[in-house]
C-alpha cells in the first residue's frame, strides 16, 4: 500500500496471491478488516464494470502510515489529508490514470518475484511531482520551461545485465496531437538535459502504454515528427509503444516479449534485453498449481516477501506509544 498509494483488491491479488483462485475474495476480506482496524481508508467504488461488480480503491489511512513509518519505510509523502484523498477519488480520469500506472508496476514486481529481475529504485508520480525538473522544450525556444513528470519511474535489473531505467507514459486517447508533440519535446529536452544527473543514470527508456493499435501508430508518427523538426531524431528508439493490456498480459511477455514499438518503426522489440539464461526453472516452478482452489480456505499460502526502495525519504511520521 505504501509503494503505490492507491490500490485496488484485483491488484493485491494478482501480486500477492498469483494462484489464488476465489476471485480475490479473501484479499477482500483482509482489506476490509485493515479498514475496520483503521490503518487503510476505503474510497469510492470505480465504475461499475458490465460483469461483475464495482471494486472500491483502498490507500493507507493515518493509522497504517504510522506504522510504515515505525517500522522504518519512507512515506512517498508526509502530507495527508483524508477528506482530499477522497475527493481525488472522486475524478474519474485521475484515478482510472493511477490504477493503470499501478497495473505496471505490479506487473514490473511480479517479474521480480518470479524471474531473476530486480527493481533497486522506483518513484511514483506524486514523488516525482514534489522534484520535478523544468526544461525548455527542444526546438521551441519561444515556448516557457515546463515540468516533466512521468506517470512512474522506474529500475528494472536482470541478472547478469545493466540497469534498465524507464519512464513511464499512460496514454489515454485524449490528447491531440499538439499536446503530444509538446509532451515530446519536454522530454526529449529532459533526456539530453538534466536527466542523467538528477536520476543517476546513464540510460532512458519512455515506454508509452496506449489503448489501440491505431492510437500507438498515431503516436509513434507524431513522435518522430516531433524528434525530426527539433533536431533530435537519434531519439527515436527511447521512445517504445505497447498497446497490449496492462492487466491481462503475462508479466515475463509484457517486458520480455516483442510487443513494444520505438517510433517510426514497423517491428516490435523487447521492453528489456533477454535474460542471460532461459528461465525453464522458474517458469516450470511458477507453472504449477495451486492446492488454493475454488474452496477458499481459511488462510492461504503467505505472500513472497518483498523488496522496493524508495529513493525519496520524507521526515518520518512519529510512532504510536508502544
Amino acid at each position: 500500500m505504501n509503494r503505490f498509494q492507491y490500490v485496488t483488491a484485483a491488484q493485491l491479488g494478482r501480486l500477492l496471491y498469483p494462484r489464488a483462485r476465489d476471485e480475490n475474495r479473501y484479499v477482500q476480506r483482509r482489506l476490509r478488516g485493515l479498514v475496520e482496524a483503521d490503518y487503510l481508508l476505503r474510497l469510492r467504488e470505480l465504475p461499475t464494470p458490465r460483469i461483475g461488480s464495482a471494486p472500491h480503491v483502498f490507500t493507507l489511512a493515518d493509522k497504517g502510515r504510522r506504522f510504515v513509518s515505525g517500522c522504518g519505510d519512507a512515506l512517498p509523502s508526509a502530507y495527508y489529508r483524508p477528506s482530499e484523498e477522497r475527493a481525488k477519488a472522486e475524478d474519474n480520469p485521475f484515478m482510472e490514470h493511477t490504477l493503470a500506472a499501478v497495473d505496471v508496476l505490479v506487473a514490473a514486481e511480479c517479474l521480480c518475484r518470479d524471474f531473476r529481475v530486480s527493481m533497486p529504485r522506483l518513484l511514483n508520480e506524486r514523488q516525482l511531482k514534489r522534484s520535478s525538473i523544468r526544461v525548455q522544450p527542444a526546438g521551441r525556444s519561444e515556448a516557457p520551461r515546463m515540468a516533466v513528470i512521468p506517470d512512474a519511474w522506474f529500475e528494472l535489473t536482470a541478472v547478469g545485465g545493466d540497469p534498465v531505467s524507464v519512464a513511464l507514459e499512460l496514454d489515454r486517447g485524449t490528447e491531440g496531437q499538439k499536446q503530444w508533440r509538446r509532451k515530446v519535446a519536454c522530454l526529449t529536452a529532459w533526456a539530453e538535459g538534466p536527466y542523467r544527473d538528477a536520476f543517476e543514470s546513464d540510460n532512458l527508456t519512455v515506454a508509452v502504454a496506449i489503448p489501440s493499435a491505431a492510437r500507438r501508430d498515431q503516436l509513434s508518427t507524431w513522435t518522430l515528427e516531433e524528434l525530426g523538426q527539433n533536431g533530435s531524431p537519434e531519439l527515436a528508439d527511447i521512445f517504445l509503444f505497447t498497446d497490449a493490456s496492462l492487466v491481462t498480459t503475462d508479466p515475463f511477455e509484457l517486458f520480455f516479449g516483442l510487443c513494444w514499438y520505438p517510433a517510426g518503426a514497423a517491428d516490435p522489440v523487447s521492453l528489456l534485453d533477454p535474460l542471460p539464461e532461459a528461465p525453464e526453472q522458474e517458469a516450470a516452478a511458477a507453472a504449477v498449481p495451486s492446492e488454493w482452489g475454488p474452496g477458499e480456505p481459511d488462510e492461504p499460502p503467505s505472500p513472497p516477501a518483498v523488496s522496493w526502495a524508495l529513493m525519496d525519504e520524507d521526515e518520518e511520521v512519529e510512532r504510536e506509544p508502544e
